[in-house]
């Protein structure tokens, strides 16, 4: 099995385009013209995501005040004196706290069955439009299906229903692998999946670092205006310029498009890749590290979901200044992700499963940050603490397209974005109701702890996995060499035969 060190260490390909003298050219020797028009094809989804991206992060802050405001004035009924300190961050200061406290419990509650609801519909979605896509080797209307939501929920003001009925970032993500999947070999397969990885990091600061400052001037209209602009363009780059990676299979059957889709058969399919032994699956790896993603998908979603609440009640941070955090944060991760990748890839050729650990180990020793200094200082440390977290994501993802045949990748792509999409609707209401709502008033930043056992359990797991993998390669590398000796000994009887003929 390929690791992320031996990817890398891959040296990347010379492409060569003909000309008109039949004489093939590298990159380097391309005129500007032609490196353009290279690069043209090279990049693919990588603006539709960036376009999905920055409106999301753009409407990040306004819909987190959003939620204050709601719950204040319509749960609470507070009048705008309340609501406009808790909005400004100085309800201590005006003797507001009870209130603040009040309207935390609300959007913890929201939370608690708002979040796990939108992630039903995409589950429903991502299992059977993941094996439809496998079948017909269909990639590009599932990765526009999201944004088209995306851009109808911020027309209509409709937060979370429209998007979750047509994927939402679960599609999304899942498509996204599967074309990344279909348009390189695997020897590029993670070096491209880093890419994306870091394009979209560093993508994400850009906006952060205007978002809120923009939102405080144009108020809640011009962002989501703004918001449905970026969506339409991403939609009409998807379908002017994506193509499909192949060519579609099984088009002109006669069977409904509904019936085919939604067909119960092609679901037990997909779970199938679970229990079906063939070369190239490991039942055992896909499950475990389904159980991996699940726990780093549930405390990055679990932590998200109250961060901003604990950072509001403990700092009196408004929007605006938590949208400066976001952005550090955002910076120290993407050189951490560049730097962290290129260490223990190139220098300590580290294994997939290794750099997952490491990254673990990371995120485990800034929590213990978190929960240590509670100052403004200290939430700066910790972030620079946690500055290769991120590189998970990546050793995740690359592990997942190595443990599964090439015919089962979309349908492996559909499982773990089922994974992704399940993880909320257990840790969401575990770390707002479950923790967060007993301890906001005497240790509001308890939920750390309960990251850090996640990820703790998570390390178990995963050196588990690396040290079954090593007994696999050491068996295997066993019977290579056994097999070899016993074909020299074969030719060496044979030869001694042919002597005494």
């Amino acid at each position: 099995m390929s690791s992320t060190t031996e990817l890398v260490d891959v040296p990347l390909p010379q492409e060569k385009i003909e000309v008109d003298d039949e004489k093939e050219r590298t990159f380097k020797e391309m005129t500007m013209k032609e490196r353009i028009s290279y690069v043209g094809k090279v990049i693919t989804i990588e603006p539709l995501l960036c376009c999905y991206l920055m409106a999301s992060v753009l409407c990040g802050p306004a819909l987190t005040s959003l939620e204050f405001e709601k719950s204040c004035k319509a749960n609470e009924g507070y009048n705008d004196t309340v609501c406009d300190a808790i909005l400004a961050g100085t309800y201590k200061e005006e003797n507001f706290t009870t209130e603040n406290d009040n309207v935390q419990q609300n959007i913890v509650k929201m939370h608690s069955w708002q979040n796990p609801m939108q992630s039903i519909m995409p589950i429903i979605l991502v299992l059977f439009l993941g094996s439809y896509s496998d079948r017909h080797k269909i990639r590009k209307p599932f990765l526009l299906l999201p944004i088209i939501g995306e851009f109808f929920a911020v027309a209509g003001f409709v937060q979370t229903i429209v998007p979750s009925f047509l994927g939402g970032p679960t599609m999304i993500i899942m498509a996204s692998f599967a074309y990344i999947a279909d348009v390189s070999t695997l020897e590029m397969r993670t070096l491209r999946v880093g890419v994306v990885q870091i394009v979209l990091n560093i993508w994400t600061p850009i906006v952060q670092s205007f978002s809120g400052i923009l939102f405080a001037e144009i108020g809640y209209v011009g962002i989501l205006v703004l918001a449905a602009v970026i969506y339409a363009a991403g939609l009409l780059y998807g379908i002017l310029w994506i193509k499909e990676p192949k060519e579609p299979v099984g088009m002109k059957d006669k069977k409904s498009l509904i019936k085919d889709i939604f067909d119960p058969h092609h679901a037990i399919e997909t779970f199938k890749v679970l229990f079906k032994k063939t070369e190239g699956n490991e039942r055992v790896g896909i499950l475990l590290l389904m159980l991996i993603l699940f726990i780093y998908t549930g405390v990055i979603t679990g932590e998200g979901t109250v961060f901003f609440l604990f950072i509001q009640s403990l700092y009196q941070w408004t929007v605006v200044e938590f949208s400066f955090l976001l952005t550090f944060n955002t910076v120290i991760h993407l050189v951490g992700t560049i730097v962290a990748l290129l260490i223990f890839t190139r220098v300590f050729k580290l294994n997939d499963l290794i750099i997952t650990v490491i990254s673990f180990l990371d995120k485990i020793a800034a929590n213990v940050v978190f929960v240590s200094f509670t100052t403004t200082v200290g939430l700066y440390v910790g972030i620079v603490v946690s500055i290769i977290i991120a590189v998970a994501t990546i050793s995740i993802r690359s592990q997942a397209t190595k443990i599964v045949s090439e015919d089962d990748l979309g349908k492996a792509q559909s499982l773990f974005a089922i994974v992704e999409a399940i993880a909320p609707i257990a840790s969401i209401p575990l770390y707002n109701e479950g923790l967060y709502s007993y301890t906001l008033d005497s240790y509001p930043q308890a939920f750390f702890f309960l990251s850090i056992g996640l990820y703790i359990l998570g390390i178990i797991i995963l050196m588990w996995l690396y040290f079954r993998e090593k007994r696999k390669v050491g068996v295997k590398n066993a019977v290579e060499e056994n097999g070899l000796t016993a074909i020299e000994k074969s030719k060496e009887n044979n030869i001694v035969e042919t002597t005494h003929m």
